[in-house]
């Protein structure tokens, strides 16, 4: 625990004096989870009887099961269009970090590790999604009013849910210990395979650091998403009622973006952190150098 906090600081501190750190950090995170409470609050969640009839649309369509194999091929393109720009923001965060000129190399590495670290999580969405076509149809069709069938659904799905979030934590990790490996080996075959040897190094500090940029992404998560949906409820409010747009609803339309970018930026604040302080466990010497706020090299033992 000494470790991690000793490590945890001296990042901090480097992170906080650096805020060219947080552009790379904040592209990494909100191409990976930080659209969320965006999406969360200005998108309309719909309802019960909208998920009713787009299901059964689904299944009497002509075009089933090709349209479920559309829309599936859509979301891999999405998330390898993400994969992509999240490689981008931790090429430019890592070599930033240690102060090292970005290889355009590293983002291929990058996302091949990421790729590799993507695919356990593709087949828990895949059970998933095969879970809820054998589940959602029965709880929506059953003459049950309390509780509601997105509930019963989430209910039945739940040891599956929770299961899927550990093995996402897990292969995250993974994934961020290959792409460094693969950065300093320049190999991601290499990156891949000594994986499990730097988290051997990291040690029980690597577990702390885990559980604890978990519980943090989290927490920033919900607490961002809650204070976009209050910003953004009078603007909807607004725009649905069809009101005309004058000069209140621009100011909080700028309002907004501008309280939206500065949440942006505090994620990539908190994602570099994260990666900093990464690099400092698996180095023997800290990042911060002789000169404040300036990475000093150690590279991985080889």
């Amino acid at each position: 625990m000494r470790r991690w906090l000793a490590a945890s600081s001296g990042a901090l501190n480097h992170v906080s004096e650096r805020p060219v750190l947080w552009i790379p950090g904040a592209l990494a995170w909100v191409a990976s989870v930080g659209w969320i409470p965006f999406v969360a609050a200005v998108v309309r969640p719909p309802t019960q009887s909208e998920l009713t009839y787009f299901g059964a649309g689904m299944q009497s369509s002509g075009l089933w099961p090709l349209n479920l194999v559309l829309i599936a091929a859509g979301i891999v393109l999405a998330v390898t269009l993400a994969v992509g720009l999240v490689a981008v923001g931790n090429a430019a965060l890592n070599a930033t970090i240690r102060d090292r000129p970005v290889d355009r190399a590293d983002v291929g590495r990058l996302f091949t590790t990421s790729l590799a670290g993507i695919l356990p999580i593709a087949l828990v969405a895949f059970a998933l999604m095969i879970a809820l076509i054998a589940v959602a149809p029965v709880e929506f069709n059953r003459p049950q009013a309390d509780p509601d069938p997105v509930v019963r659904t989430l209910g039945r799905l739940a040891p599956l849910l929770a299961l899927g979030a550990v093995i996402v934590v897990a292969t995250a990790a993974y994934a961020s210990l290959a792409g460094r490996a693969a950065i300093e080996r320049g190999a991601v075959v290499a990156g891949l395979v000594e994986a499990p040897g730097l988290a051997r190094r990291a040690g029980l500090a690597g577990i702390v650091h885990i559980a604890v940029t978990a519980i943090l992404g989290i927490g920033y998560l919900v607490l961002s998403g809650v204070l976009v949906g209050v910003l953004w409820a009078p603007i909807g409010l607004g725009l649905t009622n069809g009101e005309p747009i004058d000069a209140t609803v621009v100011l909080l339309l700028v309002g907004f973006v501008a309280i939206w970018l500065c949440l942006v930026l505090a994620g990539g604040a908190l994602h570099a952190w994260g990666s900093a302080t990464w690099w400092t466990l698996l180095q023997p010497r800290p990042i911060s150098g002789r000169t404040p706020g300036r990475a000093q090299e150690a590279p991985i033992d080889r």
